[in-house]
């Protein structure tokens, strides 16, 4: 399928994901109001089974450590790339797999009613060196503010968020111990990570995700090299029991 045909199917299955908490609470001192102060990170995601099971990269939720239970997660669609943006909640973690930087989030029901997130099909099967992909994510935002209601709960903000599509090849392919890997001639902006990289068949279908680079020696220090991420059927039997679509 050609990029202009895939897409406007793909960006509607892909989410922006805001990972926020509070780090330091409103207080008021001498009747002025300190505001909160809200400590927020960027990712992106793609749905694999309708509103309900968005796939990730592990290090949008918890930066190199462990996730931390305080911290908060929404998942974002913006439309065709307009101007409303549009919010569900991150209800539950089925998977979090730090070793291969791979997680499946749980959504709830958006919070404006009628709208929904359709899914991705993936692929477990690993396409040959050169063929065409199409990366898909969200940069990550200038943020001027953040809304969080008393329970911790986001209710609005103001920032612009629009998804970035981008073309390239599968340039290699190889092991890590176990695991197989795809190296890309694109790049991606931060707050890509977890967006797909998809296989430009008939059907599109994802068959990993925008994870990290390899470092590359220079002769002034180590670079970023070939973009990469590992295979999604790394987690084929986690994708097939939640239902996703297999192609």
């Amino acid at each position: 399928m050609d990029p202009i045909g895939a897409i406007p199917l793909v960006r509607e299955a892909v989410v922006a994901l805001m990972r926020y908490r509070t780090a330091r609470a409103q207080t008021v001192k001498k009747g002025r109001v300190r505001p909160a102060q809200i400590k927020i990170g960027w990712g992106s995601g793609f749905c694999v089974v309708p509103d309900r099971y968005v796939v990730t990269a592990c290090h949008v939720l918890t930066e190199g450590q462990h996730r931390d239970p305080a911290e908060r997660f929404v998942a974002f669609i913006v439309p065709g790339n307009g101007d409303p943006a549009y919010h569900f909640p991150v209800i539950a973690f089925p998977l979090e797999r730090p070793d291969l930087d791979l997680a499946i989030l749980e959504i709830g029901p958006c919070a404006t009613a009628g709208h929904h997130l359709p899914a991705v099909p993936v692929s477990f099967t690993a396409p040959p060196d050169g063929s065409r992909v199409l990366t898909f994510g969200f940069p990550a935002p200038e943020v001027a503010g953040v809304n969080i209601d008393l329970q911790g709960n986001y209710v609005g903000g103001q920032f612009f968020l629009k998804s970035h599509a981008n073309e390239g090849i599968l340039s290699a392919q190889y092991q890590l111990g176990q695991v197989p890997v795809y190296d890309f001639n694109v790049g991606w902006h931060h707050g890509e990570s977890g967006g797909p990289v998809v296989r430009l068949d008939d059907p599109i279908s994802a068959f990993t995700i925008m994870q990290g680079y390899r470092g590359i020696k220079a002769p002034h220090g180590v670079v970023a090299g070939p973009h990469r991420g590992c295979a999604l059927s790394t987690i084929r039997s986690d994708l097939q029991r939640l239902g996703a679509t297999v192609v």
